[in-house]
């Protein structure tokens, strides 16, 4: 039996990350998986049947992307705001071109005026809008495939709803029916990817912040801890701790694991980890902290 833990491109809400796992967890070869939304991972134990790269084709399956073991350090923060000022350039353009007859303003091009090259130029403004939303196009329609809805599901439905019923009434009104010129939603089209991709801009940046804040907690913790063996201590490490399990934590070092004393006692400094700078006596039945410092006794 082995295990991976691999880096996740892609979840954007609880409904993706519970559908990625139980997604992976029907595969062959795959004994358990767990996706973490928060940090972005997928711990996975599998047999000898399956190596990381079917994995990997299994999370692309199901419209996610793997990053590998490790995390890319680029960062594509930059590239995502300019992305965003650029499309809300052109849907405040768009807003203009939609509004002008509620308005009274005055354009070369309008509803009431030039209806055919209206919808046309909506149809053009549109389809960059369209390529910019094909993460969000893709994953959705494969959560629909594999039965997982999601947000993006959702988003999907709506933009292809909206976009297909507009090019609809685009051939009708090519067509001599002008009474469908009103039934051309082209702006909800675009509005909508717009929105969901600032709304999936705020919701990274919280979640990039927040994965940082735990992985800075999980710094604090030791890698090893010292298990207690009738004559002294062996090494083992954090994941091979059991519950019942009698740990030594020797003085200056850091607690590894949340405890309670069983023998003697000693102070402990709390401060990385409640903000209390005063030491904190400990006696027998006392709980303990992973990641506070022990100044002196054993445990």
């Amino acid at each position: 039996m082995k295990k991976v833990i691999l880096m996740i491109e892609g979840m954007s809400c609880s409904g993706c990350s519970n559908g990625l796992e139980k997604y992976l967890n029907k595969q062959d070869g795959v004994e358990s998986a767990s996706v973490n939304l928060v940090l972005k991972t997928a711990t996975i134990t599998y047999t000898d049947k399956i190596d990381i790269s079917d994995i990997e084709k299994y999370i692309k399956d199901a419209g996610f992307k793997s990053l590998g073991e490790e995390k890319l350090l680029t960062k594509k923060e930059k590239n995502s705001v300019l992305s965003l000022v650029v499309f809300g350039i052109i849907a405040l353009i768009i807003m203009y071109i939609t509004m002008e007859h509620h308005l009274n303003l005055s354009g070369a091009i309008s509803i009431d005026k030039t209806p055919k090259m209206y919808s046309i130029l909506l149809i053009i403004l549109t389809v960059p809008f369209l390529i910019y939303s094909l993460d969000i196009l893709k994953r959705g329609i494969k959560s629909l495939i594999h039965f997982m809805p999601s947000m993006d599901t959702l988003i999907t439905l709506g933009i292809i709803s909206s976009y297909s019923y507009s090019i609809f009434s685009t051939i009708m009104l090519f067509l001599g029916n002008k009474e469908y010129i009103d039934n051309i939603y082209f702006e909800s089209t675009i509005f909508l990817i717009y929105f969901a991709k600032f709304g999936r801009f705020i919701v990274d940046r919280s979640k990039d912040k927040t994965e940082q804040d735990i992985k800075d907690l999980v710094r604090i913790t030791p890698s090893k801890a010292h298990l207690k063996t009738d004559d002294d201590y062996v090494d083992i490490t954090i994941d091979e701790v059991k519950k019942g399990d009698i740990l030594i934590c020797l003085p200056g070092e850091k607690i590894s694991v949340d405890g309670e004393v069983i023998e003697g006692s000693t102070t402990i400094d709390e401060s990385l980890i409640t903000g209390e700078s005063k030491p904190v006596q400990k006696m027998v039945k006392s709980k303990v902290i992973a990641g506070s410092i022990n100044y002196d006794g054993k445990k």
